[in-house]
């Protein structure tokens, strides 16, 4: 025995609205996913970003460290060599006078 049931076009636009509410439903669950997934990458992409900026200044760190030892060898180094070109003119200085002291007679020869 099969039941025929008459469908009026109510019970027709009822289904067609239940079947485009479906197809509704189911586009925006698939653009949600969708989105999620881009926020889950921009997040990650980020997190990597941040990471890099990190070790980038971590490694600027290490080369103003490495800079400012060096820069305190040169001014620790140029001192000293101040120093030393200093006592190397007081002792040219000083050899000169001595030799300018013995190439002049003395006067007692003169009388």
């Amino acid at each position: 025995m099969i039941y025929y049931f008459p469908m009026t076009t109510g019970d027709i636009l009822n289904i067609v609205i239940a079947i485009v509410l479906l197809a509704v439903g189911g586009f925006t669950v698939w653009l949600l996913y969708y989105l999620v997934q881009i926020v889950k990458d921009l997040y990650k992409a980020i997190e990597d970003f941040r990471k890099m900026l990190d070790s980038v200044k971590e490694r600027l760190d290490h080369i103003g460290d490495f800079l400012d030892s060096i820069q305190n060898k040169v001014t620790s180094s140029a001192s000293a060599i101040a120093s030393i070109v200093r006592v190397v003119g007081d002792l040219t200085s000083l050899v000169k006078n001595r030799k300018t002291k013995k190439a002049t007679p003395p006067a007692d020869d003169l009388e």
